[in-house]
């Protein structure tokens, strides 16, 4: 069985390569980056500045498999809008340049629609593995890795999938839709999904 390990902040580019690849074909982000000619390149750029803001802010990452899949998240320690969002912006703004509008958009919409009624919980932004290695339940074990750490705190989980073959995955683990979808203007969803702390679970008894 492979093991799950932490990523280093010294192996950001891998961890970047994996969300570019994942991601190519992805219903938001190809909304997000349209020119398929260049999404490559907006793509590394995009997650490279996702990626360092995440760990600078105390977040983590996990892989699994030679990086065949991994997880980005914040710790149910860590504040879910850890990141200074200015900076954020700004790097995106000036990385991304013309391609920036929809990507900035993007990241407000999330901040915007991340509730604040719930539970202290981790928050996983971005989960994914990569063609050629799905189907072959990577993603499941980083999602229960998520699952056990937040149980260590009797913490929730909270994140947003990007498509219904995920949402319906994520369902078969556990988690529920917390309210109405994300709606990007003039294109696809996300839905927004919850896992509650194990003592507010039936599952805990």
């Amino acid at each position: 069985m492979p093991d799950i390990t932490p990523v280093r902040e010294d192996q950001t580019k891998q961890l970047v390569e994996v969300y570019s690849r994942a991601f190519f074909d992805d219903p938001v982000f190809t909304w997000i980056f349209p020119d398929v000619e260049r999404r490559a390149e907006a793509h590394r750029r995009f997650f490279t500045v996702i990626v360092e803001s995440t760990f600078a802010s105390g977040g983590r990452a996990l892989q699994i498999d030679d990086f065949s899949a991994t997880s980005l998240f914040y710790p149910p320690s860590i504040l879910p809008d850890g990141p200074d969002k200015a900076e954020l912006i700004a790097r995106l703004e000036d990385d991304l340049e013309d391609q920036a509008e929809r990507a900035v958009a993007f990241m407000y919409l999330l901040n915007d629609n991340h509730p604040h009624d719930v539970p202290p919980h981790l928050y996983g932004t971005f989960l994914s593995t990569v063609p050629g290695s799905q189907g072959k339940g990577l993603g499941t074990k980083l999602k229960l890795a998520q699952f056990a750490l937040a149980d260590s705190e009797d913490a929730g989980v909270y994140g947003e999938a990007s498509c219904l073959r995920n949402l319906r995955l994520y369902e078969r683990l556990g988690q529920v839709r917390l309210g109405e979808a994300i709606t990007l203007e003039g294109g696809p969803s996300l839905y927004p999904i919850w896992r509650p702390p194990a003592s507010e679970r039936s599952d805990s008894a």
